[in-house]
């Protein structure tokens, strides 16, 4: 924001697409940012003086470069690439899936030497859920001799194929490059200009620029802006750097910090120290701000007032991470992103059955949905408690991950599951908002079969069943007294009812239809008819073996479902 920048406001803005830099630790993510970049922010190229000390990536580093709009794009201005230079190393995977939700498409990077490491298979799965475009920069080939190069990059591109094979970047270009011969960590550290010779970088940034695609971008929507960094300028305000996730701001407008709950006005802004009256969805900017404490701001966001409420519980649509090999229990703890956002959650999982059988997957709160024991590993519900409240966009990206155990999961997956929000669900979301039930599995005896009776389009049946030892002695039937219930025999639904056998006074269950038409379907009706015709009606039900006839019976909130076995009545 300072008074020396060049005043080019009246130029045209230009089409800006955020690359998300990633890879496995020292695997010279940084030196290749540098080598690409033209503009550098305020945070960038490891400035930090823990980035310094350690030699390695803690934080979100941005900057750009421009290159002439290619032709299959559409526009007046030049086509700005904002690189995004994620960590690499395990503990700080919270940052790298923070970073990778406002990233367009993706560099990753791969040591030619060690290859495809446990942070890049990790961001490899990241990218799956972030986005549809990658590049792989097979970085240091110059530590290979030049005679032998050419078929160290075959051989290391197979590899890669092979190993890509089952995901959706199975024919992602690979391009061969050095950022920094024989300097990598001097290029990675540092302010100074570059001055190594570098390799295959012309062809990295002509892939960016053939490869590049306008991605769906919510102009009209009320404004949202993720912060990442933010620090004061003496006399003039502090600076919040980020990223416009939708609509569109103004030099004047009004805007809210919602974690503070204050209002401010926005002076000016820049785009990489290039003064801007107006940015929009996807544009990486800097807004300076009146009178607000830098201290009291890290991470967060930036709104049109009143646009973005505290959320305490959401409904999201997800999908289990395949790689993931940890417990993924309903009712345990995740932590959840959403944007730079982690916070602790406990997860529900319903609706998979139901989902199958719906073409647009849309949530109905009059229908119940069946409770499920873990995650599973197809499209499903989830309902999603915070510990915190939390402020994001209603339709956010979300990431479930277990990262409690680092060290012992330091090797494999640890992202579990990602979706989309769909809405929010305050309250006591399950019972008001979202009905459940549970399945359980009980056996017993079908005693005896009712007096039989004629359907009106002639079929034989009966209309009431007594059964016998589906439940314990000590058993609170009242619970299940009343419930509906599906017989997989005859397809008709039946209701429970409690019943006391006059001889030796034992319980039994009395279940009677609930339609004049039982056993419609043929294997129904073969089996009461084959009964009814050798008298074995209403005696106790024999199966062809002679002993008596057993079905397997669920029960649950909503129905109970009985199931022929061995033994069971012919038909």
């Amino acid at each position: 924001m300072g008074k020396k920048d060049k005043d080019t406001s009246d130029e045209p803005p230009p089409l800006n697409l955020n690359i998300g830099v990633m890879g496995h630790v020292d695997s010279g993510k940084t030196s290749l940012v540098k080598a690409l970049s033209t503009t550098l922010s305020t945070a960038s190229l490891d400035r930090a003086p823990q980035s310094q000390a350690r030699g390695i990536t803690l934080d979100l580093g941005f900057s750009s470069f421009r290159a002439p709009l290619p032709e299959h794009l559409d526009g007046e201005g030049d086509l700005q690439f904002t690189l995004v230079d994620c960590p690499g190393h395990a503990s700080l995977i919270r940052t790298i899936i923070g970073g990778a939700q406002i990233i367009d498409a993706m560099v990753l990077v791969v040591d030619i030497i060690k290859g495809v490491q446990p942070q890049t298979a990790e961001c490899l799965v990241i990218g799956e859920i972030t986005t549809h475009d990658l590049i792989i920069a097979l970085n240091k080939v110059d530590q290979i001799a030049e005679e032998e190069r050419p078929a160290a990059i075959e051989t290391a591109t197979k590899k890669l194929r092979r190993q890509l094979a089952s995901s959706k970047f199975r024919d992602a270009p690979v391009v061969a490059c050095a950022a920094c011969v024989g300097g990598e960590k001097v290029a990675a550290v540092g302010r100074s200009e570059l001055k190594s010779e570098s390799i295959g970088l012309d062809e990295l940034v002509a892939t960016l620029r053939k490869r590049a695609r306008v991605p769906k971008r919510d102009i009209e929507g009320p404004f949202f802006f993720a912060i990442d960094h933010c620090f004061p300028i003496r006399g003039q305000g502090t600076v919040v750097t980020g990223t416009a996730l939708r609509g569109q701001c103004r030099v004047g407008d009004s805007v809210e910090l919602p974690a503070l709950g204050v209002e401010k006005k926005v002076k000016s802004m820049q785009m990489f120290r290039r003064p801007a009256k107006a940015i929009r969805c996807g544009d990486r900017a800097g807004l300076c701000l009146a009178q607000l404490d830098a201290a009291a701001i890290e991470r967060g966001v930036v709104a049109a007032p009143g646009s973005v409420p505290g959320l305490t519980a959401v409904l999201a649509l997800v999908r289990k991470v395949r790689f993931f090999r940890g417990r993924t229990d309903t009712e345990r703890t995740f932590h959840v992103t959403l944007g730079h956002t982690t916070t602790v959650a406990t997860a529900y999982f319903f609706g998979a059955s139901e989902l199958n059988d719906t073409a647009v997957p849309t949530f109905d709160s009059e229908r119940e949905y069946v409770y499920q024991e873990k995650l599973e590993d197809r499209l499903q519900w989830c309902l999603l408690k915070f510990e915190a409240k939390v402020r994001c966009q209603l339709d956010a990206l979300v990431i479930g991950s277990h990262l409690e155990s680092d060290a012992a999961m330091a090797d494999a997956c640890r992202i579990a599951f990602h979706g989309r929000l769909v809405e929010r669900a305050e309250g006591d979301a399950i019972g008001e908002k979202i009905r459940l039930y549970k399945l359980k599995r009980k056996v017993g005896l079908v005693a005896k079969l009712g007096d039989p009776c004629v359907s009106t389009n002639g079929d034989m049946g009966v209309r009431d069943v007594v059964g016998k030892d589906l439940f314990a002695r000590e058993t609170n039937m009242a619970q299940f007294v009343g419930c509906s219930t599906v017989s997989c025999v005859s397809s008709r639904r039946w209701r429970l009812h409690e019943t006391t056998s006059p001889r030796r006074r034992r319980r039994a269950t009395l279940i009677t239809t609930q339609a004049p038409d039982p056993g419609r379907d043929g294997r129904g009706r073969q089996a009461v008819l084959g009964l009814w015709q050798r008298g074995q009606v209403p005696r106790p039900v024999r199966g062809p073996d002679g002993r008596a006839a057993r079905r397997e019976i669920i029960f649950s909130l909503q129905e109970v479902r009985l199931f022929v076995v061995k033994g069971a009545a012919p038909g």
